[in-house]
């Protein structure tokens, strides 16, 4: 329960203070021969600005967003209720964090899935927020993990843990390039690069676990599809937040799935 208790905790304060990162990400395309000329580069990529009220202007700093303070308080200067997901990152996070917790009880494992789900929570809300992921955030997580995660695997000479991580990470990095391949409209290759950090550490636990993440992600994706398409928002949806839940879901699934 102290385990549980201070990943909870740790969960608040990770969520609080990536809370304003996650909402500076926008949306980057070449508008006029200028904006290419002086990027040299055609692409659609998520770039850093300003967390701001859309209301008032107003740059948010870490103290705007103190956890519960700020969705009864919302905007310090203009009263704007702070968007759904300052909420969604800054509970479900420490929840998230707790529930591993208690599902992993090796330190040195608990430490490199609480990483996971701390990048994984940033990915998920820039997605959702503007259909982009930062290419090098996955890239980040998943060379933090390896490092994490090898460093358990050296202090209990568990190579073939190590050897499932990699084995997991190419798999699933494979299989979204060839879906992104065969329909790059529908993927974007940020899901890509996401898919490898989900199979390092769903491979470290099993062959299985990973199969089972990205079956359950493509339920939720499907799902997800389905509630876009009900609101009107056509077929277009982020796939991060389903890769990211279908990950989790099964994280959580190990001791039933992996015995």
């Amino acid at each position: 329960m102290i385990v549980v208790a201070a990943a909870l905790c740790l969960g608040v304060v990770c969520g609080w203070a990536l809370t304003v990162p996650a909402h500076r990400f926008k949306e980057w395309r070449p508008l006029t021969p200028r904006d290419i000329e002086g990027e040299h580069d055609l692409g659609i990529r998520a770039v850093p600005r300003h967390a701001r009220c859309p209301d008032c202007r107003r740059d948010h700093v870490a103290a705007d967003v103190v956890p519960l303070w700020c969705w009864w308080r919302g905007c310090p200067s203009c009263g704007r209720r702070m968007p759904r997901s300052v909420v969604m990152l800054q509970l479900g996070l420490p929840a998230a964090m707790g529930i591993t917790a208690a599902v992993f009880e090796v330190p040195g494992e608990m430490l490199a899935y609480l990483w996971f789900l701390a990048v994984l929570a940033v990915v998920m809300v820039i997605d959702a927020r503007i259909l982009l992921i930062p290419w090098w955030l996955p890239w980040l997580g998943t060379v933090v993990g390896l490092v994490l995660l090898g460093a358990v695997a050296m202090a209990r000479g568990d190579v073939a843990s190590l050897v499932g991580a990699v084995l997991g990470a190419i798999g699933a990095f494979a299989l979204f390039w060839i879906l992104w391949f065969l329909a790059p409209t529908r993927l974007g290759f940020g899901d890509v690069r996401l898919a490898a950090m989900v199979g390092l550490f769903l491979g470290w636990q099993s062959p299985v676990l990973v199969v089972c993440g990205l079956f359950l992600a493509g339920v939720a994706g499907v799902v997800t599809g389905v509630w876009s398409m009900a609101r009107g928002g056509g077929r277009h949806f982020a796939f991060g937040p389903a890769l990211g839940s279908g990950a989790v879901l099964a994280l959580w699934a190990v001791p039933v799935l992996v015995p």
